[in-house]
């Protein structure tokens, strides 16, 4: 049987499954959707929580003996195992076929990780588990979803946030999902359950979180202030701020760009790609601009400049995000030359 991230809280409501299969590329809700199958099990006596990992020294017969033995330290017990591949290989096809049917009310097995394509869902050892349990696929969430899910989150958190103050949380931890859920943790500590959080209390929060910030960072680029640009980022990266988040501010803005550089060549109005992109209308006139002042061909770059820098990231590359940001930054505000430098700018 198959359900979704957001719906998992209410079928743990009406019991639980002998498995659950979690698998997707957005980390939060697959922790999110773990923490809540341990917190719904513990509530039910499950004492013991064993977890197993694909590294080195992995042996899927261990997870079988602990699924199919009995609990030293408790009547009940959760198996979790993480998956750092999706190709579960021969010997654990067998494995996970031969445990299907024998798993009980006594225990819970939770296999999670990386998504899986079409093939996967139909091999023989998915079908068994499925049979018997629960599968999650995990998606990345924007638009129309990402506000639902912030909805649930104040929900559980207990907060009453109106759309405005919604959307300018969203927009500071450009839609990731964790930093999202950390103001959010951060907002029930400072004000408490008993306060409506509207735009200008969360506009306060937020300056009050640090100095500086990647929407100030954003903004001097679009005002042409390379110096402040460079000032920020050091600001940022002596805080050890996520570059992630830099990475998404910046790409979003400038796919922004690109498609109204488009819509100007072609002589069509901005208005589309301002609503596709839900930008706020005091927010357009800076954003058309940047598109008539920047040359096409600074946007381009810095959209291939950026595709190198979650290469860098995923990669864990020598190279600082920092300095290629600052290398993006002057290019952006008009320095072209000084941005052909070498790296890194920002030490």
């Amino acid at each position: 049987m198959k359900i979704y991230a957001n719906q998992i809280q209410q079928n743990l409501s009406k019991g639980l499954s002998n498995c659950y299969l979690l698998f997707g590329d957005e980390p939060f809700q697959i922790d999110d959707c773990r923490k809540k199958i341990k917190a719904a099990a513990k509530q039910q006596g499950f004492d013991e929580f064993i977890r197993l990992a694909d590294d080195d020294q992995f042996d899927w017969l261990d997870v079988a003996q602990h699924c199919q033995a009995m609990s030293l330290f408790s009547d009940k017990k959760i198996v979790e195992v993480e998956l750092n591949s999706n190709k579960i290989g021969k010997a654990g096809s067998e494995v996970l076929k031969q445990i299907a049917p024998e798993l009980d009310e006594n225990t819970i097995l939770v296999l999670f990780g990386p998504k899986l394509d079409a093939n996967q869902t139909k091999s023989a050892w998915f079908k068994a588990l499925d049979k018997v349990g629960l599968y999650i696929p995990v998606y990345e969430i924007d638009g129309n979803h990402l506000t639902r899910w912030l909805q649930q989150q104040l929900v559980e958190h207990g907060l009453s946030m109106d759309t405005n103050a919604q959307q300018y949380l969203l927009n500071f931890t450009s839609g990731n999902l964790l930093a999202t859920a950390q103001e959010l943790q951060k907002l029930n500590m400072a004000l408490g359950q008993q306060q409506h959080i509207d735009i200008s209390i969360i506009e306060r929060f937020v300056a009050d979180q640090a100095k500086y910030s990647v929407f100030q960072f954003i903004d001097s680029i679009w005002a042409g202030n390379s110096q402040r640009c460079m000032t920020i980022l050091q600001r940022l990266k002596l805080e050890d701020f996520e570059p992630n988040i830099i990475m998404w501010s910046l790409q979003k803005d400038l796919m922004l760009l690109n498609q109204l550089q488009s819509a100007i060549v072609k002589g069509q109005p901005p208005t589309p790609v301002f609503d596709k992109h839900r930008v706020w209308k005091n927010k357009q006139n800076v954003f058309l601009n940047a598109a008539n002042k920047l040359p096409a061909t600074a946007v381009n770059e810095a959209l291939k400049l950026l595709s190198e820098v979650d290469f860098a990231i995923k990669t864990f590359s020598p190279q600082c995000p920092y300095s290629m940001f600052a290398h993006i930054a002057l290019l952006l505000t008009g320095n072209a030359n000084i941005s052909g430098l070498k790296l890194p700018l920002i030490r």
